[in-house]
């Protein structure tokens, strides 16, 4: 059985991973992207976006979590993760 961890462990490599995201609940489907974009200093910056077909938080720009979204807002951070249950990977 796995356990609900902090997000600054959760694997960057592109891993699909479960994730407790506030507003969203705790059934969604992630992934980190590293250099998917340039940020506002001109360097590419990496973002978690979901990896499968599910509906991402209002707050998150075309499944993508940016610190602010296209409206100025900040997007809905995922809170902690786990692996994705056996079978589901």
């Amino acid at each position: 059985m796995s356990v609900w961890q902090p997000m600054d462990t959760a694997p960057k490599d592109g891993t699909a991973i479960q994730a407790c995201i506030w507003a969203n609940g705790s059934d969604n489907v992630i992934s980190w992207h590293a250099d998917v974009l340039l940020g506002s200093d001109g360097l590419p910056c990496g973002a978690w976006a979901f990896a499968s077909e599910q509906e991402p938080p209002s707050c998150w720009t075309d499944g993508w979590c940016w610190e602010v979204n296209e409206d100025g807002e900040p997007s809905a951070k995922p809170m902690a993760w786990m692996p994705l249950p056996e079978g589901d990977a």
